[in-house]
């Protein structure tokens, strides 16, 4: 015969594994290495969704592209084998192409003016664009303005980079932008890109100080050009194939604030700037700090971009480019 005590260890029992088969798993994968801002906003928001689904969500964070690079890691999501991330907008661009023309080269005029236009312009219709490729956009989030190192030629003028091998992202605006200026763009995942430097595989690369000095790419390179020709958003994205199983309420937990998360993951990258470039010169880099006048050859090399892309993108890239520049006016430099 059963007695009490039975009864009550066998419910606890039932309720321990009816609750642990009922608990949602969440894989966010990421290039970005640990102890940067991005590993900091991602375990973040593991943190609240663990704490607000009294952890019937479960969250793990894969940094420093232990799922794979960009691409392997946006694949990967869009068909449900990954729940979630945060990728750059080049990255995002190989499903959503229309995000490529966030990275036309001198798009914006300040990140405050970009902040602008991408929160209160670009929110709505990039949503739906991600949705219809399988992406639940969460959040906007950051890289930032992309500089050029290079191992043993500096960089002052776009003729400088005349048939230098450059890495380029794995985008079509990056690699239209290199071949534009003169440069010989190889476009290699973020985890290949040292050992591409180490080996000759390519001379340089354009990328931001944090991501420079967090991937140590650093190490490889001589010399660092603050030319800031392309501002890099990011974000936050889970599957839509995941996100479209779970119950309501964990819906709203997994979005939490939405974009208003994006403020703060700007912030953290943006007030670690100048200590950054203090750090590169530390490391025995050569630091080329472009006067206004040197910026504008760039600018002018690599204009029509823009225009061009939307040419060749289709879809809603026109669409997309037009909101940007109508926004740029409402929202000030």
């Amino acid at each position: 015969m059963i007695n009490m005590k039975q009864i009550t260890l066998f419910s606890i029992f039932a309720f321990a594994v009816s609750t642990l088969s009922a608990q949602v798993e969440v894989k966010l994968g990421t290039v970005a290495p640990t102890g940067t801002p991005w590993a900091a906003e991602l375990n973040a928001i593991k943190k609240r969704v663990e704490a607000e689904s009294n952890k019937a969500i479960k969250m793990r964070i894969y940094l420093g592209g232990q799922l794979g690079g960009e691409n392997e890691i946006l694949q990967g999501i869009r068909k449900g084998r990954i729940q979630g991330g945060g990728l750059t907008a080049g990255a995002v661009a190989s499903v959503v192409p229309e995000m490529d023309m966030l990275e036309v080269p001198y798009l914006f005029d300040s990140s405050k003016q970009a902040d602008c236009v991408l929160d209160n312009h670009l929110l709505e219709p990039f949503k739906q664009l991600f949705d219809e490729k399988g992406l639940i956009f969460v959040s906007w989030a950051e890289n930032g303005y992309r500089n050029i190192g290079t191992k043993t030629k500096e960089i002052k003028t776009p003729a400088d980079l005349k048939g230098v091998k450059i890495r380029s992202q794995e985008s079509k605006i990056h690699l239209e932008f290199w071949k534009k200026i003169g440069a010989s763009p190889v476009p290699i995942a973020i985890p290949e890109v040292l050992p591409s430097l180490q080996t000759g595989v390519v001379d340089g690369f354009d990328n931001t100080a944090l991501m420079t000095l967090a991937a140590e790419w650093q190490t490889a390179i001589k010399f660092y050009t603050v030319t800031e020709h392309i501002y890099q958003p990011a974000v936050v994205v889970y599957s839509k194939q995941f996100y479209d199983k779970v119950p309501d309420d964990q819906k709203k937990i997994l979005i939490g604030q939405g974009n208003g998360q994006a403020a703060g993951a700007r912030a953290a990258v943006r007030r670690l700037s100048a200590s950054l470039i203090k750090a590169l010169e530390e490391n025995s880099v050569t630091i080329n700090k472009l006067s206004e006048g040197e910026k504008g050859a760039f600018k002018t090399a690599s204009a029509g971009i823009g225009e061009l892309m939307v040419g060749k993108i289709g879809g809603k890239a026109s669409m997309i480019f037009n909101k940007i520049k109508e926004a740029k006016g409402s929202c000030g430099k």
